[in-house]
């Protein structure tokens, strides 16, 4: 007997499967806890159709993100910070102001927490900062420190 498993069942499938199961572990204990119902051609062609859809989402994606870091590659963005003498910041440049400074001047909008500086940026003069934008996509920018 053919099963959607709506919740996962340890040992057996994750939520969403469309799996072949024994009729009596299905009647018996997958559809009166609420775990499965049985699968049809309508449920199974509705699975397949959400599965594409975000096998698409995905796709789509991956695609911007690639598109962006394209972007970031050819661009050096410059930040602006307060600076003592001998080139030493009051402070350090935050994710924050990296993502405001982006959104200015390319209009390209990134999550602060995608953006890792490391080390802390604590002097004037160029950095690089990596940007994740996707699982499988990761970003150099240049950085340029100028005083305010």
């Amino acid at each position: 007997m053919k099963v959607l498993f709506l919740k996962p069942v340890e040992g057996t499938a994750a939520a969403g499967d469309v799996k072949e199961v024994s009729p009596g572990y299905a009647r018996n204990f997958l559809v009166p806890k609420h775990l499965a119902v049985v699968a049809d051609e309508h449920i199974i062609a509705q699975v397949q159709q959400k599965q594409r859809a975000a096998q698409l989402r995905l796709e789509k994606a991956l695609e911007e993100a690639r598109e962006i870091e394209a972007r970031l590659k050819r661009m050096t963005l410059t930040v602006h910070a307060r600076s003592g003498e001998g080139g030493r910041l009051f402070g350090t440049v935050t994710a924050a102001e990296i993502a405001q400074q982006l959104k200015r001047e390319a209009g390209i909008v990134i999550d602060k927490r995608k953006i890792e500086v490391q080390p802390a940026i604590k002097s004037l003069g160029p950095h690089e900062v990596k940007v994740t934008l996707h699982p499988d996509v990761v970003a150099t920018l240049r950085l340029v420190v100028a005083a305010e």
